[in-house]
């Protein structure tokens, strides 16, 4: 195993430059390319198709839900409850001639909002925002040259950015397949106090090289951890190959979506960034652990290695498959599937939370949802006829939070889990 320590840079506060098109979309845009896959889903029969959910979805519940505009924003990729007991999202702004540029808002639970600009104009990708044991925002970023991890002092409004340097490509990437398109996507506080992110790479639409789970101190001294690559054209645990027939030659498997499993490791869904289509984008049974110290293991979600990603209600581990379905497991190891009645399966496969109820709590797209720990779905639905829910969190208000507008509308909606 490579374990690889980058030299870290601390970039200061700079003007506004110019920004870049996205890289990876984020799950707003996402799920405004799933449309299409709505009307596919709904024409098939009532059996379970892999990715699209079940066409039988649960009655919308009537329940309120309070939407808040935040003015200056065309779209936003994530939200989290900060340590000042606000709401912490990234996103774009408008106003300059070559689009939005990345900034992260703070939002009250009144809907009060504040802007702040990320130095350097990073551009379109708004990826991942998180806070830290530090007491601090932490955020990815892209430029026109490098991709990195920022770190936000709620109390200042100081910003810190630290680039990523990664080392070249093995085997090479040939030159008709460059430029390299590298970024630091999803970024989550880990166990042992520091941050953890993902990094996926894109060279050309044949040949990925590997992508890496990184971690970064408090203090911005990153640690880079490569996810195994390919050999021979089909990616392997040791000599055993994972299934994914709807790989290429040479293609390499990049870690998304980040999170901190019930077993206090860091996990990872590996995808194929050049194989988004159907219900559920990218969509693989593979995963990869990396332990608190670096150790990296990929495994498939049916291995008994793998319990799950959280810690849910009644002590179970829950986590939700390649498929689109939850997958429970009990403290005796029966597992148990439930249906997640959704439209496009998971935008952000990984993530869901458990909300003040003691239920899980997730989004596709479209809708909120809620399951209780027997499988019983609700479903939930903003006004508007462009509305929809593409990211959750449980707010400080004992609400839950989400990202609310699948048409790219820069809003945040509330949710009380009594309703």
């Amino acid at each position: 195993m490579r374990h690889i320590v980058t030299n870290t840079l601390r970039v200061a506060s700079a003007p506004i430059g110019f920004g870049l098109a996205f890289r990876r979309l984020p799950s707003l845009v996402i799920a405004i390319l799933l449309l299409p896959a709505l009307a596919a889903c709904a024409a098939t029969s009532t059996s379970f198709v892999p990715g699209c959910g079940q066409p039988n979805l649960p009655a919308v519940s009537s329940a309120a839900i309070s939407v808040y505009r935040v003015s200056g924003v065309q779209g936003i990729s994530q939200v989290t409850t900060g340590p000042d007991g606000n709401l912490w999202f990234v996103g774009g702004a408008g106003g300059l001639s070559n689009g939005l540029v990345e900034v992260i808002g703070r939002m009250s639970p009144y809907g009060v909002t504040k802007l702040y600009p990320v130095p350097g104009n990073p551009g379109l990708a708004f990826p991942g925002i998180t806070a830290g044991a530090d007491g601090n925002l932490w955020f990815t970023y892209i430029t026109n040259t490098t991709t990195g991890v920022g770190r936000l002092n709620p109390t200042t409004g100081q910003f810190a950015l630290f680039p990523i340097t990664l080392p070249p490509p093995v085997p090479p990437v040939p030159p008709a397949d460059l430029p390299l398109n590298t970024q630091a996507t999803d970024i989550i506080a880990g166990p042992d106090g520091n941050l953890w992110f993902d990094v996926e790479q894109i060279a050309g639409a044949s040949i990925i090289p590997e992508g890496y789970v990184g971690r970064i101190t408090p203090a911005g001294i990153i640690s880079l951890y490569p996810v195994p690559a390919t050999e021979g054209g089909q990616p392997k645990v040791g000599n055993t190959p994972l299934s994914s027939a709807s790989l290429g030659p040479s293609v390499a498997l990049q870690p998304e979506t980040i999170s901190v499993g019930a077993d206090g490791n860091l996990w990872s869904r590996l995808t194929n960034p050049n194989a988004r289509s159907g219900c559920f984008p990218n969509a693989t049974s593979s995963v990869v652990r990396v332990t608190p110290t670096g150790g990296v293991t990929v495994l498939t979600e049916d291995s008994p290695g793998f319990a799950g990603y959280r810690l849910g209600p009644g002590g179970d581990y829950w986590w939700m498959t390649s498929a689109g379905a939850f997958r429970r497991t009990s403290s005796t190891g029966r597992v148990t599937n439930f249906p997640a009645d959704t439209q496009f399966g998971f935008t952000d496969p990984t993530h869901f939370v458990v909300g003040p109820d003691q239920n899980l709590w997730y989004v596709d797209g479209s809708s909120i949802f809620r399951m209780t720990k027997i499988g019983a779905v609700t479903r939930y639905h903003a006004p508007g006829n462009n509305s929809g829910a593409t990211w959750v969190t449980a707010g400080p208000d004992g609400r839950l939070w989400f990202v609310e507008g699948a048409s790219g509308a820069g809003s945040l909606g509330a949710l009380s889990p009594s309703a």
